[in-house]
């Protein structure tokens, strides 16, 4: 079987919108989501990684293996049609902020387990180099932070990329040793970072992170 991960989720993804009217209590109460970047990053992981699991494990077979709480990736692909490759999935969100720019995705660590990518390290839910493949599925939304729970996230739009192919050399906003995306959406779409291949990306970023650790 063909393996075309960028477009089964890109059509996983392709109908995806903010349907989330609240929280809901056993007596069918419902409240509203507090508008919190937070929370609704945390809402946008559990919806997709339920998407995905269930797409992956029809389709290819595979085993799912779920990070846990702050653990890369959120997801993990083994067996089935990949075989013995283990193909890393991570969800990510970011504000549009401008109609052709994010306030930028962080899209893992540049430090302890990137850094030593051969052990097994708290972080990473298997040695870093065991992943063949590193995917972002990103979330690109229109924040009005004033608007009642199901109008406050608008325009979804989804962005399917190997890790390196969106990074930039800057760190994420507000983190230490979080690698940052780069901003232009219309860059974002077409994979368009700052790196010519996969080893660029691990070369440079390792050795900001050793710079860090002096």
């Amino acid at each position: 079987m063909k393996i075309d991960l960028k477009n089964d989720l890109k059509r996983l993804f392709s109908d995806f919108r903010w349907k989330i009217k609240g929280m809901i209590d056993e007596d069918g109460n419902i409240y509203p989501i507090p508008p919190i970047p937070q929370v609704i990053t945390g809402i946008f992981q559990e919806i997709t990684k339920h998407k995905v699991k269930k797409f992956m494990k029809e389709k290819y077979r595979c085993e799912i293996v779920q990070g846990g709480p702050r653990e890369y990736p959120e997801i993990t692909l083994i067996g089935g049609d990949f075989g013995n490759r283990k193909i890393a999935i991570d969800m990510k969100t970011t504000r549009r902020v401008s109609e052709n720019r994010i306030s930028g995705f962080t899209i893992g660590s540049f430090a302890g387990y990137f850094l030593y990518p051969e052990k097994k390290m708290p972080g990473c839910k298997f040695p870093y180099e065991e992943f063949d493949e590193h995917w972002i599925t990103g979330f690109i939304y229109t924040w009005n932070p004033d608007a009642d729970t199901l109008h406050m996230v608008s325009d979804v739009e989804v962005i399917i990329q190997p890790k390196w192919k969106i990074a930039s050399k800057s760190t994420g906003t507000g983190t230490t040793f979080a690698i940052g995306s780069v901003k232009e959406i219309d860059k974002l779409r077409m994979g368009e970072g700052v790196f010519k291949s996969k080893d660029e990306f691990e070369t440079y970023w390792r050795r900001r992170g050793k710079e860090r650790r002096r």
